[in-house]
C-alpha cells in the first residue's frame, strides 16, 4: 500500500483496493479515472497513482483499447453459468460454429496441470460462440481422454455448452472453476475466427474446471470480444440445460 501519501490519498487508495476486491467477482471493467476523481473529489493524478499501485499488486490490468480490467486471482470461486446461457441471459440467441475436435494432441504445459506426463495425449475442442449470429468468443478446451474414454458426443449437433455435456457424462450438475482474467491481442488465426481485425484487444480468461471432488476435468482458454458479454460467469458453475 502507499504509506507516504497524504490522508485523502491514502483513503482513496484504500477505497479503490476495497472496490477492486469486491467488484472483481461481478464486473469486468474498472471505472475510468475521471469518474473516480469526481467521485472522491481528488485530482486525476491522485487516482492514477492509486490505480498504478493496484496494478502493481495484480488487482488491475490495463490494456490499450480495452481499458482497466479487474483480474480474478486463481482460486476464486463464485456462482455462475455456462457461456451459451450467458448469451441467452442478455437477450440474444446463442450459437456455435467452427467446431474442431482433435485427439492425441500434445500440450506438455497443460498435461502437467492434469498431473500427466509431458508426452501424454489430450483431447482438444475448439469452437466459436456467437450471439445473434455474431462471433463473440473463441474457446479452446483440453481434456484428458482417459476421463472421457466412453464419452459419446455427436459434435454435429453440439450446441456449444460443454458444461452440459460434461454434466451428462459425470452425472453431476455442479463444478468448480478457477479463473484468471487478463488482456491480450488477436493474432491472425483468432482474428479470422472472430471476424475481427488483427491486433484487436481481447479479454482472455484461463480456467481450470474441477468436479466437486476437485478432479480436474478441463483446461480452457477463452478469448472474448470486449463489450459483448458480461464477465461474472467465471467461477463455480451449475450445468443448466438450454431449452
Amino acid at each position: 500500500m502507499l504509506k507516504q501519501l497524504p490522508t485523502v490519498e491514502r483513503r482513496l487508495e484504500s477505497v479503490l483496493s476495497d472496490m477492486a476486491a469486491r467488484w472483481r467477482y461481478v464486473v469486468d471493467r474498472f471505472p475510468c479515472e475521471g469518474k473516480l476523481a469526481e467521485q472522491f473529489g481528488v485530482s486525476r493524478n491522485t487516482v492514477r497513482e492509486a490505480v498504478i499501485q493496484l496494478e502493481s499488486e495484480g488487482m488491475l490490468a490495463r490494456c490499450h483499447g480495452v481499458g482497466t480490467i479487474l483480474r480474478r486471482a486463481p482460486g476464486t470461486h463464485v456462482r455462475s453459468v455456462a457461456l451459451p446461457e450467458v448469451i441467452r441471459s442478455i437477450g440474444k440467441t446463442p450459437g456455435v460454429e467452427q467446431i474442431s475436435v482433435a485427439e492425441g494432441v500434445h500440450a506438455p504445459d497443460i498435461a502437467r496441470r492434469f498431473r500427466l506426463p509431458d508426452a501424454a495425449k489430450l483431447l482438444r475442442l475448439e469452437r466459436v460462440l456467437t450471439a445473434d449470429g455474431q462471433p463473440v468468443a473463441y474457446v479452446v478446451d483440453h481434456m484428458s481422454p482417459a476421463q472421457f474414454a466412453d464419452w459419446d458426443v455427436d459434435w454435429d449437433t453440439f450446441d456449444g455448452n460443454l458444461i452440459s455435456k460434461i454434466a451428462d457424462h459425470t452425472r453431476s450438475e455442479k463444478f468448480l472453476q478457477n479463473a484468471s482474467l487478463s488482456a491480450t491481442l488477436s493474432d491472425a488465426d483468432v482474428a479470422a475466427r472472430l471476424k475481427c481485425d488483427v491486433g484487436l484487444p481481447l479479454i482472455e480468461i484461463s480456467t481450470d474446471l474441477f468436479s466437486e471432488k476437485v478432479e480436474l476435468l478441463a483446461v480452457t482458454r477463452l478469448l472474448i470480444v470486449p463489450g459483448t458479454l458480461p464477465l461474472g460467469f467465471a467461477g463455480t458453475i451449475h450445468a443448466t440445460k438450454l431449452s
